[in-house]
């Protein structure tokens, strides 16, 4: 459990934070099939009775990959794409590629409303970012093996590989007619938090690469340097920052909002609210600021450019963002397997849901590609303009 705080979470290759404490359930088929607590598991039960007495080869039924089989049949059928149930070795997958460092491709995938395999966002550095990989990307086909019908988990599996090794990707990428062919040689992956570039002298440039649990140490640190050198403008870059914790969002926005005003709330299904509140810092709440955002920023930074907008804090450059509005909690059994499972949405402070709506940038610069330089880099020299005139 990682301190009890709030997750925003997306389907990850290489990060995503999940609230790790959870429900101990000791399920098993034939307590399930047993005890149905709705009318539609009678047939379940049914067929249960059905193979275990008649079927010719019983000894070929293997119950926990019956009772996988049926756990997940279920959950699919919710058609939730952010809401999947995941066997031990699948878990096990998951929680090495959140531990800080990894061998793979460095980039956040997740499933689109087609239930397609898709980019959010390669991070920074990256053999993926090298590559080429942008944000929206689907992926059509890994090492020449369709997607179709493929669960995000076995889609990882096979990204996933040892450092210096190379996976094939089919890519379909919006406004190309022909699908693209993109090799990538996997290397040792070490999650970023943050980089702060100084511009003319007179600008911070803060590139904030996700919202692990030590970004809003990360930014302190930025903060107090900026403040040092009495720099009063900053270009808050969420650009391919797929989310992450909440909390960190919140501290990191308490930054920019005055204290007690909301940074982001919580809706559950029974329509009841949870606020977040901005814990009072400030100290940069009266600086000149630009936010830069793209179809890469996903889940807790759409949320922190979104209320930075509603508090008319800073203009919103770039790209509509990802649209990950919903949140997820993982709920731990005691054969190592998971279910991650959707439990609210997100609304900024004006009320605004950003699930599968994104947050639009009050400028919009469109960039097909992701710029070799400064110079090349539109939406980052617009946010200069706008802090210089």
């Amino acid at each position: 459990m990682i301190n009890k705080k709030n997750l925003l979470i997306i389907s990850p290759i290489i990060l995503s934070l999940f609230f790790l404490g959870g429900l101990y359930i000791g399920a098993n088929l034939d307590y399930l099939v047993s005890n149905p607590t709705d009318p539609g598991f009678k047939k379940l039960k049914q067929v249960y009775k059905e193979l275990t007495q008649n079927y010719l080869n019983k000894d070929d039924i293997i119950f926990k990959k019956a009772e996988y089989g049926a756990i997940k049949g279920f959950v699919d059928s919710i058609n939730d794409q952010y809401t999947y149930f995941m066997e031990p070795d699948e878990t096990k997958d998951f929680l090495d590629s959140i531990n800080g460092s990894f061998e793979g491709i460095g980039a956040e995938v997740g499933l689109n409303e087609d239930k397609q395999i898709i980019v959010i966002a390669p991070l920074e550095g990256t053999p993926a970012q090298k590559a080429g990989l942008l944000p929206q990307d689907i992926i059509l086909t890994i090492n020449e093996t369709s997607t179709a019908g493929m669960t995000l988990e076995k889609g990882v599996s096979l990204i996933k590989g040892k450092k210096g090794t190379v996976v094939n990707l089919t890519i379909k990428r919006e406004n190309e007619k022909e699908p693209i062919i993109i090799l990538i040689e996997r290397g040792l992956i070490k999650i970023p938090v943050l980089k702060l570039n100084i511009i003319n002298n007179s600008i911070a440039h803060i590139k904030l690469f996700n919202f692990n649990e030590n970004a809003s140490e990360e930014f302190n640190k930025v903060a107090q340097q900026i403040l040092s050198l009495g720099i009063d403008k900053i270009i808050l870059d969420l650009r391919y920052n797929p989310g992450g914790i909440l909390q960190e969002a919140v501290e990191i926005g308490s930054w920019f909002i005055e204290k007690g005003k909301i940074i982001a709330s919580e809706q559950y299904s029974d329509g009841t609210l949870k606020n977040y509140n901005s814990l009072g810092n400030g100290q940069l709440a009266n600086l000149n600021l630009v936010v830069l955002i793209n179809k890469g920023s996903a889940s807790a930074s759409e949320i922190l450019a979104g209320a930075l907008f509603d508090h008319n804090k800073a203009p919103l450059v770039g790209e509509t963002t990802f649209g990950k509005g919903t949140v997820q909690v993982l709920k731990n059994f005691n054969d190592g397997s998971t279910l991650r499972v959707t439990v609210s949405k997100w609304l900024l402070p004006k009320g605004t849901s950003i699930n599968k709506e994104g947050v639009k940038p009050t400028i919009l610069i469109k960039m097909d590609k992701i710029p070799k330089n400064d110079k090349q880099d539109l939406q980052l020299q617009k946010a200069i303009e706008i802090l210089t005139k």
